[in-house]
């Protein structure tokens, strides 16, 4: 999605791109960006209500452990935050090779885009007018 809203907004891909890629029967692939800036800030459990569900109680305790969340935001701002800033300059590497591969690389025709276009256009009414007999 980042790399398909960067090739968006330097004009490479029409605005409707993700709806066309979404439409039945298409395979539009699109850009996707470096990976070295997407991380897992952290990670939250919930506990199902379930009939006959045991509950572990440290399980319990973790879910509902403020300390324990504390200490992953601050492992988030004191030791991940400074490692991943080094990616983020846009001048700096993943970042300009990726940019000059995107410019380089990315584009579909008008008439292919406009092929399903029409396409999705078809899939939509017919779509509509099914679910409006039921």
């Amino acid at each position: 999605m980042v790399g398909t809203s960067v090739a968006v907004k330097r004009k490479l891909l029409p605005r409707d791109i993700l709806t066309l890629s979404l439409a039945k029967f298409s395979r539009i692939i699109l850009p996707l960006a470096p990976s070295e800036v997407l991380i897992l800030r952290g990670n939250r459990f919930s506990i199902r209500e379930r009939p006959g569900n045991v509950k572990r109680p440290e399980m319990i305790a973790m879910v509902e452990s403020e300390e324990v969340i504390k200490q992953v935001d601050e492992f988030f701002t004191s030791v991940m935050l400074p490692q991943v800033a080094k990616f983020l300059e846009p001048s700096g590497y993943p970042w300009q090779e990726w940019i000059e591969n995107l410019d380089r690389n990315t584009g579909i025709p008008d008439r292919e885009l406009d092929e399903v276009r029409n396409a999705w256009k078809v899939w939509k009414e017919k779509f509509e007018s099914d679910a409006s007999a039921l």
